[in-house]
């Protein structure tokens, strides 16, 4: 193996042993053991386990924030699909690099502050490009009533999840599981054609709002004439 072919390996490697044993509990020797190597061959790319710790993390975070910078042509586009677009997206970015997520995600502690804040940055701005476009779908009535943060945060758990689950060899391909989970988002929030307002003012959600109180009466206040039967 030579040049980035070996790099790679080695960083697949530590992730591994990252994940199984942590930073503190994995040595220069156990990943050059684990690949067949010598220690020297290791430390000709990488002079610490630091370097390999933030040459893994730091491809997943600079496409978090591209991930995030890209948001901003989804703000005028129909909720819905802005919404599927941002969840596949996400999700794809989990399951094209899921050593790589949850390397990051069990070994924050390990990171130099840096590097944590850099993450808490890239966190912070995916969850407001998802509340973002879940909040401006509930104005405009496309989605149902829910708070913005925490079904942002719901959606976001359903992509973080596939770093640990998803196997490249299984059943459905990664852009397959990308979509299957962006259609799960969508229907989970998306509001019903009929309850959907014809024109997102406060007139309209008035409207809606009759119509509510309308069907909930006929719930709790019975019918005059089936009343009357009952008493005879």
């Amino acid at each position: 193996m030579k040049g980035e072919v070996l790099r790679s390996a080695i960083l697949d490697a530590a992730a591994k042993l990252f994940i199984e044993r942590g930073t503190g509990g994995t040595s220069m020797q156990d990943i050059a053991e684990s690949l067949g190597l010598s220690r020297t061959a290791v430390y000709y790319y990488f002079k610490n386990k630091d370097a390999i710790l933030r040459a893994l993390t730091e491809e997943i975070l600079t496409s978090a924030r591209e991930l995030a910078n890209a948001a901003v042509s989804r703000q005028d586009r129909d909720p819905a699909e802005a919404l599927r677009e941002l969840v596949t997206d996400y999700a794809n970015l989990i399951l094209s690099r899921p050593a790589e997520f949850r390397v990051a995600d069990r070994n924050e502690s390990d990171l130099t502050q840096r590097q944590r804040a850099s993450m808490h940055t890239a966190r912070r701005s995916v969850l407001a490009d998802f509340s973002g476009i879940i909040e401006r779908g509930i104005q405009l009535g496309h989605f149902r009533m829910a708070d913005p943060h925490v079904a942002a945060f719901g959606l976001i758990g359903m992509c973080n999840w596939t770093a640990w689950w998803f196997k490249p060899s299984g059943r459905l391909g990664q852009q397959e599981v990308a979509e299957a989970i962006a259609d799960m988002a969508i229907h989970a929030l998306r509001r019903d054609e009929s309850r959907r307002a014809r024109v997102p003012d406060v007139k309209e959600s008035l409207r809606l709002l009759r119509e509510d109180l309308a069907y909930l009466e006929k719930l709790v206040v019975p019918d005059e004439d089936a009343s009357a039967g009952q008493r005879k």
